[in-house]
């Protein structure tokens, strides 16, 4: 049910291509969603790899996103409303949440 005046928020779709994860754990590490918190977003799967295991904790920071060093994470809205921009001003968009 939504309130009248109030936007539905959409839930960011975090997406790990597993062909070019190397499964270092940097998007484990990084997550501020991740780190001592009762419903991880990431966490490391049976083979030893980041897997998405909260997705609705995300707070779509773009930390994981940003930061891994395979270019294989990416966080996305579920209608590609894509909220967060292109991918071009993502790196902006992180640099202001986090100074």
């Amino acid at each position: 049910m939504m309130v009248e005046g109030l936007e539905e928020q959409q839930e960011p779709l975090i997406r790990i291509d597993r062909e070019r994860c190397i499964g270092c754990g940097e998007c484990i590490d990084i997550c501020p969603q991740s780190r001592d918190t009762e419903f991880p977003v990431f966490e490391r799967g049976e083979d030893g790899r980041p897997q998405v295991v909260n997705e609705d904790s995300c707070i779509g920071c773009l930390s994981c996103e940003q930061d891994c060093r395979a270019d294989a994470i990416r966080v996305e809205v579920e209608d590609r409303d894509d909220r967060y921009g292109p991918p071009d001003q993502r790196a902006e968009i992180k640099c202001r949440a986090m100074f």
